[in-house]
Formats: C-alpha cells, structure tokens, sequence
C-alpha cells in the first residue's frame, strides 16, 4: 500500500494559493500552479524537498507568472495543456485528456475543464483523494 501524497498550500499574490505535491517515498514533488516562485521556493527550501514538476492548469497570469523563475531555479519540469501550449510557459510535457503521469507512484488523471477558459485542465490524484482544478469550480 502506498502512501498518500503529501499537500501543502502556499498563499501566493494577495488573494492567490499555489500547492505542492509530495511523495515521501520517492521524494518527487510538484507544484500545482505558480503565481508567484518566491514563496514557493521558501517553502521548498524550508521542508528541504526538491521540485520534479510544474503542473498547470490554465493561461492566466496569477496561475503562471512565476513558472519561469520557478523552472530557473529549481530544473522542474513544465506540464500543461496541449490546446493551450501558445499560451502557456514552454511545455516539457503537453498533456491532453487522454494523459497520464505519476507523481511517485501515484498516476494522475488530466481532465478536460473548459469554461474558465478553452485550455483549462485539472489534476486528479484518485489514490490521495486530491484535484486540482484551479478557477473551474468558484
């Protein structure tokens, strides 16, 4: 049996969160959104976790604005929507509903989300009882 990922959520901006992922098992972690990279990196730094990958749900600028400096810094991987990858940060890896992916040994679900925007995509981690969805659901 494995052990649920581990989440943390991070204020970011104002009014604004972002969240890590963590496998304790294999020590990868992810990042669910990056409106700004400084606290996240604080955050890192502070639970000496390594950042594997940058999952991102959507073009706005409070969900991406720090994917770069974040990349910069930390070597992630940038994971996102393949219809939206024109307006995304570059993409490691662009995902359409029929992907998948694994934070440790947890595979996640991609789920198609439009309304918020035509791109939009949420994270599922059925094992750990986690989604992010980001602005699909207010």
């Amino acid at each position: 049996m494995t052990m649920p990922l581990e989440l943390v959520t991070i204020p970011c901006l104002q009014d604004n969160y972002a969240y890590l992922i963590h496998d304790a098992g294999s020590g990868q972690t992810a990042c669910v959104d990056v409106p700004d990279a400084e606290p996240i990196l604080a955050t890192l730094q502070a639970r000496g976790w390594v950042l594997s990958d940058i999952l991102i749900t959507h073009h706005h600028a409070d969900h991406i604005q720090g994917v770069d400096a974040l990349r910069a810094a930390t070597g992630a991987m940038v994971l996102g929507a393949a219809r939206d990858a024109h307006r995304l940060p570059k993409l490691d890896l662009a995902l359409t509903e029929a992907s998948t992916f694994s934070i440790g040994p947890e595979f996640a679900r991609v789920i198609d989300v439009p309304g918020h925007t035509v791109g939009h995509i949420a994270f599922h981690f059925p094992e750990s009882g986690l989604a992010f969805t980001a602005d699909s659901l207010m």
